[in-house]
């Protein structure tokens, strides 16, 4: 009797291991472009919180579940999520389309700004533009774009590695102490659109319910932080997407505290 109550434990265990292994899998996934340059694109799982770049090819890898949320993001093509379905996990292989971005900004952008050394007033500064200031604000984002590739080669993992604030930082820190001999000088509107670029205005939007105005206003906050321009500059949506995940509550809380309070408060 022990032996078949064993024996059906053992066949259910096994049944189960044999279902989740249908439904994880190392996904071998393909870029494709109009656009010849498809390397250093950021493939990150939103799920699992890990992520990797695609190679010269277009090509990466990259361990995923069934409905887990792949977000692909890169300066140089729409930011898009593809969420992971049962025929992927079986093939193996993702194939992932992508479309240039176009030649503008999103409509949350940050302007140029002085700041009265008060965050609650601060705050308060940050607008939204009309639509014909955006080529000016382009070309400022190509040009700062382009001074940021030549000076921060990006760091790449290995193609099944998981990236980790924790781990990268101090790599960070020591890459961008080898180029100090060419003193760079980047402004909160920089960093605050390069930073919405790399990681796309719908992970504000949707995953940390932000409206456009908090969205800028939420952006000049992190800027205060001394870890926010390296980060930026390392070019790397997933290191940046839990870095705003650790951001969030404790804006949040301010503004509800100079809502509360009435008054400004000191930054």
């Amino acid at each position: 009797m022990l032996y078949k109550y064993l024996g059906a434990v053992l066949i259910i265990f096994l049944f189960s291991v044999n279902l989740k292994a249908q439904e994880t899998g190392l996904l071998k996934g393909q870029i494709i472009s109009e656009n010849k340059d498809v390397q250093n694109v950021h493939i990150v799982n939103l799920t699992k919180e890990t992520g990797t770049t695609s190679d010269g090819n277009g090509e990466f890898f990259i361990g995923a579940e069934i409905n887990d949320s792949l977000f692909i993001s890169s300066v140089q093509f729409q930011n898009r999520t593809v969420v992971v379905r049962q025929n992927m996990i079986e093939s193996g292989q993702i194939e992932i389309e992508l479309y240039e971005a176009m030649n503008e900004l999103s409509e949350v952008f940050i302007d140029d700004i002085e700041l009265s050394g008060y965050l609650a007033n601060d705050l308060n500064l940050i607008s939204i533009k009309e639509v014909e200031t955006k080529n000016r604000l382009q070309q400022n984002l190509d040009d700062f774009i382009r001074k940021d590739r030549e000076l921060n080669p990006y760091y790449q993992p290995s193609m099944t590695e998981g990236i980790r604030i924790d781990k990268i930082a101090m790599a960070i820190a020591e890459k961008l102490s080898k180029n100090k001999e060419i003193p760079i000088v980047y402004s909160p509107k920089e960093l605050a659109n390069l930073s919405l670029k790399i990681v796309g205005e719908e992970f504000f939007s949707k995953d940390l319910d932000l409206d456009a105005n908090e969205i800028c206003n939420f952006l000049l906050y992190c800027d205060r932080d001394q870890n926010f321009e390296k980060l930026v500059l390392n070019n790397n949506a997933l290191v940046l997407i839990e870095y705003f995940e650790t951001r969030i509550e404790s804006f949040r809380n301010l503004r509800a505290e100079n809502l509360n309070a009435g008054r400004q408060l000191p930054g």
